[in-house]
């Protein structure tokens, strides 16, 4: 139990970390936000490092760049990820945080749907509903109101796609994330030093700015390193639904603490998807249950 009451409790701060993190992003508005994702990369790739070095693991991640299964999908990976980071941290600089909740609230349909046509896997006829119902809110929201969520849709799928590459490889995911940002850094940092010079870049870098730049390694790999630690303990339909909570701050962060305006057509959407996750959830725990008593017979 003592195990579990720690997993549960890393679970919590990570989603309470992933949650918050627009605020964070918006104390570095000052920046370019693709100079913000370079540092990001950087910072993210010093600190899982750090993190294996001073837990032993060092041998597991020279491992993987030597395993040419891992690496073929590691790769494509890498650039998933740059693009699921770099699209983050514009929205957030772009007053676009309510459609990154909004995105990540449906994450969990995208990925069960990857999972039925990718992986093969099953479903039950309540998670079709609710993926159908949530199609339906952004349907509503672009035909009712002339806005299509461009951001939410792309938040939704993006994710997902890097997900679905990760599963694919069976890595660890604080390897997984150390691999792919030192694929990235040299990358990163040539385009910081090339495109990023002025003001909004290196140029404008205080003590201030540099102190939390630094920090979004930290920030970033933190909520990972949690994450990889409660996932092996903790029921996966547990895992899924807490990640529920890190929207739910995002969207409240977004219209509370950054000024964002909820739309009508953004409401509706709402509306739609959290109809769509009871029926989502409703019928991952029917499917579960079933699928234990099968397995008891």
């Amino acid at each position: 139990m003592r195990g579990k009451g720690k997993s549960l409790a890393a679970l919590l701060i990570c989603y309470c970390i992933w949650g918050t993190q627009p605020l964070y992003w918006d104390l570095l508005a000052r920046y370019d936000s693709m100079f913000i994702l370079c540092c990001r990369i950087i910072m993210s790739m010093a600190f899982t490092w750090l993190f294996l070095a001073c837990t032993g693991r060092l041998r597991e991640l020279f491992a993987a760049f030597r395993d040419r299964r891992v690496m073929k999908y590691l790769v494509p990976a890498a650039l998933f990820l740059c693009f699921d980071w770099a699209l983050f941290n514009w929205a957030i600089a772009n007053g676009h945080v309510l459609d990154t909740a909004l995105g990540y609230y449906m994450n969990p349909m995208v990925i069960f749907i990857t999972g039925i046509t990718i992986f093969r896997e099953k479903g039950s006829a309540l998670e079709f509903a609710a993926v159908l119902v949530a199609f339906v809110g952004v349907l509503t929201s672009w035909v009712g109101f002339g806005s299509f969520p461009v951001v939410a849709v792309l938040c939704a799928v993006s994710w997902p796609a890097y997900a679905a590459v990760t599963k694919a490889a069976r890595a660890d995911s604080v390897i997984t994330v150390a691999v792919e940002t030192t694929l990235l850094s040299p990358l990163a940092l040539i385009a910081s030093l090339v495109f990023y010079r002025g003001d909004m870049g290196w140029a404008g870098v205080d003590a201030g700015g540099g102190a939390l730049l630094i920090l979004s390694g930290l920030v970033t790999a933190t909520p990972i390193v949690l994450y990889a630690y409660a996932v092996n303990a903790m029921p996966f339909k547990v895992v899924g639904i807490m990640q529920y909570l890190s929207s739910t701050i995002s969207f409240v962060c977004g219209f509370l603490f950054m000024g964002e305006p909820v739309t009508k057509s953004k409401l509706v959407m709402f509306g739609f998807i959290i109809a769509g996750l009871v029926l989502f959830t409703a019928g991952s725990f029917r499917r579960a249950a079933k699928e234990k008593a099968a397995a008891d017979t």
